[in-house]
């Protein structure tokens, strides 16, 4: 087939990410609107190939392809020049051809060649006596707005009653308004995540709370729950919750709009606007605990106690290899009350009369 074009930008095939990607992209965006632009490609990522078919025309071809255009700009692939024919033919150069041992194309049809940094530039001129005429031309770049990335986070058993199910209808909320966010889950259970937002990380025992504090939100998203210390603790570094409506939602002290959101338990209302606009800072202070009430005062005789004399009584024949003897069943001596406690927890000897141990 022969594709009759404008201006041609090529390369053979397009990562999911990467500069090359964005290079087209970015043309496309700043020069697409006063010139015919189109990116000719072999092989692509779907997904890139259908943002930059956003801002200008996209074309998969093979190599038996013929190209006639006015502009032809290609980089590390020219493998279908001798398909082309332009007026102009530009060879780009998106990375650092030295340091990274690339070479150039010596093509003799090339007309311009241009160096993304002056680095490249040099380099190259430096290098290649037949490409001297190197220039710098740097990559174009539109500044954008950007939106506001929520960051969530849970610390959570993954048990059933824990609504992992709910944490999709969540993830759904977000993307049905184009909210950017990212989710991590801290677990004693790793399960693959509900959405390529959301990472399932193991427990951090000693440093959720470093990530909760961090966060926009924690998300309990549970059917029940006793008395939730990941909620206790997000309140406690100012980090609001949003949690569905388990009975002690509210006596934990979530409030809608000043420390939270309630979310029903069919995940049928979410306010996601709200969520995102997101809660004025607070302070909040966790309930007294008065167990002093009923507690003893004092200090236990316990480590006295292991060091005591007891009577043990073998249960199975064993080598002992505190005394490197062996024991018959039925055999008995003295130890100390810890071994004894030991080798009765192994069900090798019982202990026959602890009443002066303890």
């Amino acid at each position: 087939m022969v594709y009759y074009l404008k201006n041609v930008i090529y390369f053979p095939s397009f990562n999911i990410v990467g500069g090359v990607e964005t290079f087209c992209y970015e043309m496309a965006l700043k020069f697409g609107k006063d010139y015919d632009i189109t990116v000719c490609y072999i092989n692509g990522d779907p997904q890139q190939m259908a943002k930059i078919a956003k801002v200008c025309r996209v074309v998969r071809i093979t190599p038996a392809d013929k190209i006639v255009c006015d502009v032809f700009i290609f980089g590390w692939g020219w493998d279908i020049l001798h398909n082309v024919k332009a007026e102009k033919y530009i060879q780009t150069y998106h990375a650092d051809y030295i340091n990274r041992h690339l070479n150039p194309c010596q093509e003799p049809c090339i007309t311009h060649r241009f160096g993304v940094s002056e680095n490249t530039t040099n380099g190259i001129r430096e290098h290649y006596e037949w490409a001297k005429n190197i220039e710098t031309m740097y990559n174009p770049y539109t500044p954008k707005k950007t939106k506001k990335v929520l960051h969530l986070v849970s610390a959570t058993r993954l048990s059933p009653e824990k609504g992992y199910d709910r944490m999709t209808k969540l993830c759904e909320a977000f993307d049905k308004e184009g909210v950017p966010f990212t989710w991590l889950v801290f677990t004693d259970q790793p399960k693959m995540p509900v959405h390529p937002k959301m990472a399932v990380l193991p427990a951090d025992v000693e440093g959720i709370l470093d990530y909760i504090a961090d966060a926009d939100y924690l998300v309990q998203l549970s059917d029940t729950e006793g008395y939730s210390y990941s909620i206790v603790e997000s309140l406690s570094v100012g980090t609001p919750v949003i949690a569905t409506d388990f009975a002690v939602a509210r006596e934990q002290g979530i409030e809608d709009g000043k420390t939270g959101w309630i979310l029903p338990m069919d995940m049928s209302e979410i306010p996601v606007k709200k969520i995102v606009k997101g809660i004025p800072k607070f302070k909040w202070t966790p309930p007294e605990s008065h167990y002093e009430k009923v507690l003893s005062k004092g200090k236990s005789t316990w480590e006295d106690d292991l060091k005591k004399i007891v009577k043990l009584e073998a249960l199975i024949p064993f080598l002992d290899l505190k005394c490197d003897c062996k024991r018959n069943q039925h055999d008995v001596w003295e130890a100390t009350y810890e071994r004894g406690l030991e080798l009765a927890n192994k069900n090798i000897a019982k202990i026959l009369d602890d009443s002066d141990a303890v």
